[in-house]
């Protein structure tokens, strides 16, 4: 009998969708996509972007403290429903992936399920995957790429965390190989992670747009290297100030996205974040802003199906605890 999903596939011989999405907020739903990239990496190595773009989320935009996106850099952007086929058409026959694939999927799903497609694609998580292969702890996507000498542009597009997902992807797939792991059955046995129960799951078929050319949505990222592009002035003291100040804010924003992504917050957690809040100078008042939209948003999740159980307070409890003890939660 045939296993179901990709269980009995062969990793080698299965190509991978990396993908990352600025959103504008933390709950889907409530916060939808504003940018997306997709890198395909296909067996053998090569890698293509097959798409980019920023998206009108069809409301107010929100967090452009942390991925710098404006009401006016959406305003003529592809709404997701236009792109839906081309997303669709990117992942198709792929075993998705991304470096906090807890974030990742559950907008993708949310997207998905809106634009009509209501399937959940294989899907993988790259910062679980690096400990699984006892290549590193769990850490924040800049962290594992100093670990492993990628130069990580960090220019907080979707597009430069998607390019340094990729290659981290690409020496687990090594690793993979060096270790004789051969199918994606044999990799689900290594630890109990939940994104493995996806493994289940068959790949998304193709929309059927029958074009080979994906929409040339230019992303912020994309149109730095376009020569069409007339280059911006030299940016001034104060602009260079915001600049860093968001730079900042993005970098405690992956920290915090990375610890909540199982909400299962724990002390050493705690101390990395206090860590990287004194690295980062991360001023109080950002502090601030920054855990009560955490907050806010588990908070969303846990009463969205209007009911809140005790074992959802117990969590709300410690996470307020934790964020308290970072620093700042609300009631301080």
């Amino acid at each position: 009998m045939r296993i179901s999903g990709v269980l009995d596939k062969d990793i080698h011989d299965t190509p991978f969708a990396v993908i990352d999405f600025e959103t504008t907020g933390l709950t889907p739903g409530t916060d939808r996509v504003v940018e997306v990239s997709i890198i395909r990496l296909d067996p053998g190595g090569a890698s293509t972007t097959v798409l980019d773009t920023l998206v009108n989320p069809d409301r107010r935009m929100a967090a452009t403290e942390i991925h710098g996106i404006t009401d006016a850099d959406v305003a003529d952007a592809p709404r997701f429903d236009d792109i839906v086929g081309d997303f669709v058409d990117a992942i198709a026959g792929c075993m998705v992936a991304s470096y906090n694939i807890y974030f990742d999927i559950k907008f993708l799903q949310y997207e998905l399920a809106r634009a009509g497609v209501d399937a959940v694609p294989p899907h993988l998580c790259v910062m679980y995957l690096r400990p699984m292969l006892g290549m590193g702890d769990r850490c924040r996507l800049v962290e594992a790429c100093r670990q492993h000498g990628i130069d990580h542009a960090d220019a907080h597009t979707a597009l430069a965390d998607t390019r340094a997902a990729c290659e981290l992807l690409s020496l687990c797939l090594s690793t993979i190989r060096d270790k004789r792991i051969r199918r994606f059955e044999d990799l689900a046995r290594l630890k109990s992670y939940k994104f493995l129960k996806s493994f289940g799951n068959a790949p998304l078929d193709s929309a059927g747009g029958g074009t080979d050319e994906r929409r040339a949505h230019k992303s912020r990222s994309l149109a730095k290297g376009d020569p069409s592009v007339a280059p911006s002035p030299p940016a001034k003291i104060g602009q260079e100030k915001e600049e860093s100040d968001r730079a900042a804010m993005h970098a405690y924003w992956d920290a915090l996205k990375t610890v909540l992504c199982d909400l299962r917050v724990t002390d050493d957690e705690v101390a990395h974040l206090l860590q990287t809040k004194r690295e980062l100078g991360l001023k109080d008042e950002q502090t601030r802003v920054l855990h009560a939209r955490a907050f806010i948003s588990v908070l969303t999740q846990f009463s969205a199906d209007q009911w809140l159980d005790d074992k959802e307070c117990r969590k709300l409890q410690r996470l307020r605890s934790c964020l308290s003890k970072a620093g700042w939660a609300p009631g301080d």
